[in-house]
């Protein structure tokens, strides 16, 4: 009986001596519908959660995400279907995480991922995402697509062994976080402990995060490296707490038994006052043990609204690094960097520095452009020109366009709602009538933009970071009060995304 399971086929089924022949269609309807509906729950739930937790937009969703199904759970890696019309390539690099982040989630458990065609069960396993990219098109055969290898992440340490120090592109935007890091992997500093690193989303600091953790494990396998978002410890917790019997106990012993804690998007334990105090304890058993703690953020530990003033002075107590945006010739080289390790010749240095001018707001994004790049060139067997790929990328440069918004246009809005000039703005005046627009420019442009505190405060007539954070505190507690202000703000800040 278990053997037949197993070996699922035509012996699951009556015999044929006691049906009619079945065509090879008819009879893949039957299989199908032989099956349970535990699948398609469990990826509905896992998709939902996605919508929920990860930073994945409607486009994703439309385009991608819409398009999968679950085959099987095997208990240690979910089988995802995908069409042969949808470009799987893009799909592994740009959501593979979301979907185990959020599979981890739903399931409480830790799974691998494998993207297999509908068309094809049996066909051979790729080594790396660029094989696809890489191939010739003429190798390509759209009936028998390839089998996409899994995602690779330890169930213990919750690492994905795709990030490493050698294939992070270390810019002058990200230099002093990289050599922080590999200081804490040489273990030649205690007073990077715990090291915070924060900048905006999708910039390296999960790369360079669990790097640190790789890197580590490969120097010792018996070390404990654990690496959670901040939103799986509060669903973990959660959990204990909803469980009798040693549930809270054993949630404690897994965190703080670690030897290297590496917690991800740490802004999002605020407003949680209960896993912020488990936090606290959690951070401070391990501080006293002189195990290693790493943070990150997407800003600095004093910006982190409704956080508990013990954490956040605890998060400045080691070394704090920012990875800022990178720089043109930053971008141009990981573009370089990225085109030599997909070998993806097709793409010419015309294309990268068309992509290097257009794509600023995320390294993320600029790789995912790129991989859309060689997978056309791939498929056309031929460099396309820079007006295809225009056409290819339309959606991501109008993305791409929207966020970068200037504070002059900020303070141009700003001034025009509240009839004075911009020059004051800028200026030194502190009268009511001036200072509140002032404050709120530098709200909105804290909001809608990815310039640091700094620059912020610089363009606003050379006013320090301090000030910058002052004048959003006033803001929020103004908003919390007064309604049309928060409709105001509300509807300039939309007039900018």
């Amino acid at each position: 009986m278990h053997e037949k399971r197993a070996n699922r086929g035509r012996d699951d089924y009556p015999s044929e001596a006691s049906q009619p022949r079945m065509d090879n269609e008819h009879f893949k309807k039957l299989r199908n519908m032989k099956q349970t509906t535990k699948e398609k729950d469990l990826w509905e739930r896992i998709v939902e959660d996605m919508r929920i937790h990860e930073k994945v937009g409607e486009y994703g969703f439309n385009n991608y995400i819409s398009q999968l199904s679950l085959k099987q759970d095997t208990g240690t890696t979910l089988l995802i279907e995908y069409p042969e019309d949808v470009l799987i390539t893009w799909v592994e690099i740009n959501y593979s995480q979301n979907i185990i982040n959020s599979a981890a989630r739903v399931l409480d458990a830790a799974r691998q991922i494998e993207f297999v065609s509908d068309s094809s069960e049996q066909s051979e396993t790729l080594s790396s995402p660029s094989e696809l990219i890489s191939e010739p098109a003429s190798n390509i055969k759209p009936k028998v697509r390839t089998k996409r290898r899994s995602s690779r992440e330890s169930q213990n340490s919750g690492l994905n062994a795709d990030y490493r120090f050698d294939n992070f592109v270390v810019g002058p935007n990200c230099e002093f976080a990289y050599a922080a890091a590999q200081t804490i992997v040489n273990n030649e500093s205690r007073q990077y402990n715990p090291l915070f690193i924060h900048g905006g989303s999708g910039l390296g600091k999960t790369h360079l995060l669990q790097a640190i953790g790789n890197a580590i494990i490969a120097q010792n396998e018996q070390k404990k490296v654990l690496y959670v978002t901040s939103e799986d410890f509060t669903n973990a917790y959660i959990d204990a707490m909803s469980k009798k019997g040693d549930a809270i106990s054993a949630f404690r012993r897994k965190f703080r038994r670690a030897d290297v804690l590496l917690i991800d998007d740490v802004q999002f334990l605020a407003r949680k006052e209960k896993t912020q105090e488990e936090f606290f304890h959690t951070f401070n058993a391990l501080f006293a043990s002189g195990k290693q703690i790493v943070l990150s953020a997407d800003c600095s530990a004093s910006e982190i609204r409704t956080m508990d003033s013990r954490l956040t002075s605890r998060f400045d107590q080691g070394m704090a690094v920012r990875i800022s945006k990178p720089s043109l010739e930053s971008r141009l080289a990981i573009l370089r960097h990225k085109r030599k390790q997909w070998k993806s010749d097709m793409v010419s240095d015309e294309i990268l520095n068309f992509l290097a001018d257009n794509i600023t707001c995320s390294v993320r994004r600029l790789e995912g452009a790129l991989t859309r790049a060689a997978i056309y060139a791939s498929f056309a067997q031929r460099q396309p020109n820079l007006e295809e790929i225009r056409v290819q990328l339309r959606d991501l440069l109008q993305e791409d366009n929207m966020r970068r918004v200037s504070i002059e246009d900020i303070q141009n809005r700003v001034a025009e709602a509240f009839d004075i000039k911009v020059s004051e703005i800028n200026g030194r005046r502190r009268t009511a009538n001036i200072a509140h627009p002032r404050q709120l420019a530098m709200y909105i442009s804290r909001k809608c933009t990815e310039l640091s505190l700094q620059d912020i405060g610089a363009a606003f007539g050379g006013r320090d970071h301090g000030t910058v954070i002052h004048a959003a505190k006033t803001i929020e507690r103004k908003m919390e009060k007064d309604s049309s202000l928060r409709g105001l703000v509300e509807r300039m800040s939309n007039s900018f995304a």
